[in-house]
């Protein structure tokens, strides 16, 4: 049974790969516009995030939560596309603007109800990612945050928070104490060693910091990403939580 789940997921995966790989190479080919180039393709895969994460729920009867998580990490791979292929800023907020509307759509009409997305609080936070996306892009274009610092910032909310969230979900024990969105202490560790992860590899291959301002810069981006996941609830962290990433990139860096 779970040999046929995974090819089902696979072979869903390896079919939109091969009609982008041949929609990329078509218009490549044709001379078309980078920027309709990333338009034509971030459609299909937002598509294919959230198909293989309802086929996940229903093959694998995986809970609401980690099906939400499942998007919220798929999607925040969006950004690649928005690095490579965009260059015009109208062009880039096509993708987030459109995305925040089906949310809000999902959350206000109840269409998620139906996907078992029933706790509209929980729901808001798909709203709140994109409108992230959308603020990122605008500050990026506009020269007042470096693609590097918005690029971590999506990245430690996207696999961070995401990761955390399903880790903590299924083996986090112990709830920390006072904390309004109910985190553990071992999703709040997953989330501070993701966060490492992702600040350290791109501070390597994109910046010049030398060994000791590259780890403390690591440390305080990652710490303060953990602590302020922690502290903000109804899931405005993927708010707070990006954005504060990418300010403390622009100033530290």
């Amino acid at each position: 049974m779970g040999l046929s789940i995974l090819a089902r997921c696979t072979f869903m995966i390896q079919r939109l790969s091969l009609c982008l790989k041949f929609l990329t190479n078509m218009t490549i080919m044709s001379g078309m516009n980078s920027n309709i180039i990333g338009l034509l393709i971030s459609f299909p895969f937002l598509a294919l995030v959230i198909a293989v994460g309802i086929a996940l729920k229903k093959w694998c009867a995986i809970s609401s939560e980690s099906m939400r998580k499942f998007i919220h990490i798929g999607v925040s791979n969006w950004w690649f596309l928005e690095l490579w292929y965009f260059n015009t800023l109208t062009y880039a907020l096509i993708g987030p603007i459109t995305f925040i509307i089906l949310n809000s759509l999902f959350t206000f009409r109840e269409w998620g109800t139906a996907l078992g997305l029933g706790d509209r609080k929980r729901n808001y936070g798909l709203i709140y990612f994109p409108v992230t996306l959308v603020i990122l892009v605008v500050l990026q274009y506009n020269h007042l945050v470096s693609p590097l610092a918005s690029t971590i910032g999506v990245l430690v909310m996207g696999y961070g928070d995401g990761l955390a969230a399903l880790i903590g979900a299924k083996w986090g024990k112990r709830e920390i104490p006072f904390n309004v969105s109910k985190k553990s202490y071992l999703g709040t560790l997953t989330m501070f060693i993701v966060s490492v992860v992702v600040v350290l590899v791109a501070l390597i291959f994109f910046s010049d910091l030398s060994l000791a301002k590259l780890i403390t810069v690591t440390v305080v981006v990652a710490f303060v990403s953990a602590v302020v996941e922690v502290l903000t609830p109804f899931g405005l962290d993927n708010l707070t939580v990006p954005l504060l990433a990418t300010l403390l990139i622009e100033v530290l860096v």
